[in-house]
């Protein structure tokens, strides 16, 4: 796995613990002056938009990061959470093919991540009710 910044790994993290589909990263640090990053994701309704932006929020708080900048109206099926370095869009499917943010920022590299090496260690359970 590529080394990224921890608001990269929170993100991912998060979108896929809560089934964001076709999460992709865009590295803009070549193209942009405002921001590193983005990281997009598909959502199948709104209450999952919100549940992750939900989400994401606690984590940059818990990570101790400014408060993240959201822009949010349900009736455009898209949502921008910006964290300084990175910023996290979530769309609905149809919405994602209209806006194209893939082809608006075709120069910047797509870096592949794996659901995998985002996921959560799960701690192993010790039996407790054993008897030596």
């Amino acid at each position: 796995m590529k080394r990224f910044p921890a608001s990269v790994k929170i993100g991912a993290q998060v979108l896929f613990e809560f089934g964001a589909e076709n999460v992709e990263l865009l590295d803009l640090r070549k193209l942009s002056s405002v921001v590193d990053w983005y990281l997009v994701g598909s959502c199948e309704s709104s209450a999952q938009m919100q549940a992750i932006l939900t989400e994401l929020q606690k984590a940059c708080k818990q990570a101790g990061g400014e408060p993240p900048g959201i822009e949010y109206k349900e009736l455009t099926r898209w949502a921008v959470l910006d964290a300084g370095d990175i910023m996290v869009h979530l769309f609905e499917q149809s919405r994602r093919e209209e806006i194209a943010l893939d082809e608006l920022w075709n120069q910047a590299e797509k870096v592949e991540l794996a659901k995998e090496d985002f996921a959560k260690k799960k701690k192993a359970k010790v039996k407790t009710n054993e008897f030596v």
